[in-house]
């Protein structure tokens, strides 16, 4: 079965380079990817890091420990893509505010 988990990972690290590549991924955000991938991979071929890891944080079960850390990391993803959207949206408000200036400027000519 960590075979399965394992080939799993692995297609997900080869479609995040492949995007990266394409450019439809941007270099940073697939640089993430390819880490959580990567990741997925140690986890899938050596359970004991999983066990490990669940017992160091208090977590008797270690697939509860990797649904936790899957929580954690949408968190993480969701605070980050907030950021980002906060960033687009102020230049976009600025891109509205000096185009409307433009246009002002047109018109009075």
């Amino acid at each position: 079965m960590n075979i399965f988990y394992f080939m799993i990972s692995l297609f997900f690290l080869v479609i995040s380079i492949i995007f990266i590549q394409k450019r439809s991924l941007e270099f940073k955000s697939g640089l993430l990817w390819i880490l959580v991938s990567l990741i997925l991979m140690i986890f899938s071929m050596n359970s004991t890091i999983v066990e490990y890891l669940a017992k160091a944080t208090g977590i008797m079960y270690a697939p509860a420990f990797l649904f936790f850390m899957g929580i954690v990391f949408c968190l993480i993803m969701i605070f980050y893509l907030m950021i980002v959207i906060s960033s687009i949206q102020k230049k976009l408000t600025k891109l509205i505010q000096e185009n409307s200036i433009l246009k002002d400027r047109m018109e009075e000519r």
